[in-house]
């Protein structure tokens, strides 16, 4: 299939959209014994079927084999000699397209390719690399988590600028991973708005909600290249019912009963229903996992979530406000104006 006709078939169907999943494997959270840490295309076959979503946007996971294992598992970020990948994300990116469009072309066209990029590291080769893909499969965006690769994103406003250059120019949006933990230099929510408002020609998407940091999302919302992804809902809720520094602590969250998720997921929709996206994070809905930020403080999450707990929400909103933030602006995310 060509990206065209993937695109034709988007626009005129009535499928919703799952904005932010994972595919393939991270084999740093398998090494530490953290979960989840794969999923295949046919995994998310299942997953799209249970739940009744017909699209789903795939990444791969945070870590590259470009990096070195045993450091990149403490917090040392450092490239990995002899590497099956020669830049980062080079052999994950060409996995993910290889999985979709050939291992299991019959998902082709649901499942809708996000390569990954690092900000700073070997950014010409990235590009070079992603330009390559992109002559090859059908993409539809990029993404980076740069709060787990120890890489500033606004490195993306000086040396990562041609990956974002490069994003223009083939009109591929761009999801940020987003934090507002103390000691995340990496992917702080703020920095992340500065890089959105520097780059008007590229369609952006702050992944996890801001946190829920209320002056975040009012930042956000009336930038007209910024989208909000309501990633792993259920669990951030959680967080935000437990006042875990993960996400924003009042004053500063946005108002709602963190208690019930569905009712968080409609009172942001009605606040923010023009830039909002609806998003999943299969299989990362659920989290169970350690992070160290810079001053190697270790945060433990222990979060689960039942399959259908993120879909659930969504299918509780009536049926105008579902299809605003899982189709409608995630339709305007993914191609702009696209109307032609």
């Amino acid at each position: 299939m060509t990206h065209q006709e993937i695109k034709t078939t988007l626009l005129n169907t009535t499928g919703l959209i799952d904005a932010h999943t994972h595919l393939g494997v991270d084999l740093s959270l398998y090494t530490s014994g953290h979960y989840p840490y794969a999923a295949t295309a046919e995994d998310h076959s299942v997953r799209l079927a249970h739940t009744g979503i017909s699209f789903a946007c795939c990444f791969p996971w945070a870590y590259s084999l470009y990096y070195t294992l045993a450091p990149y598992n403490n917090g040392i970020v450092r490239r990995a000699p002899r590497s099956l990948s020669p830049y980062p994300y080079a052999f994950e990116n060409e996995r993910l397209c290889q999985e979709i469009y050939h291992a299991f072309p019959e998902y082709a066209g649901k499942l809708l390719p996000f390569p990954f990029f690092d900000p700073q590291r070997r950014v010409t080769q990235q590009v070079a690399g992603l330009r390559n893909l992109a002559a090859r499969y059908p993409l539809f965006g990029l993404k980076t988590a740069t709060s787990y690769i120890r890489s500033p994103v606004k490195a993306l406003l000086r040396q990562g600028a041609p990956l974002l250059d490069f994003a223009a120019e083939l009109n591929l949006p761009v999801t940020f991973h987003s934090s507002i933990i103390s000691g995340d230099e990496w992917a702080n929510v703020f920095d992340i708005i500065d890089v959105i408002r520097a780059r008007p020609d590229v369609r952006f998407a702050i992944a996890h909600t801001c946190r829920f940091n209320h002056k975040a999302l009012d930042l956000a919302a009336p930038l007209p290249n910024c989208f909000v992804a309501l990633s792993a809902l259920h669990i951030h809720c959680d967080l935000a019912a437990q006042n875990n520094p993960t996400t924003a602590l009042p004053p500063h969250r946005f108002p709602s009963d963190y208690t019930h998720p569905d009712t968080v997921l409609h009172n942001l929709t009605q606040h923010y229903s023009h830039n909002l996206i609806w998003g999943s994070d299969t299989p990362a809905h659920i989290w169970k996992s350690r992070w160290r930020d810079a001053n190697g403080h270790e945060t433990w999450l222990n979060l689960a979530c039942p399959p259908t707990a993120e879909a659930d929400p969504l299918r509780s909103l009536p049926p105008p406000m579902r299809d605003t933030i899982a189709r409608a602006n995630t339709l305007r995310f993914l191609f702009g104006d696209h109307s032609e």
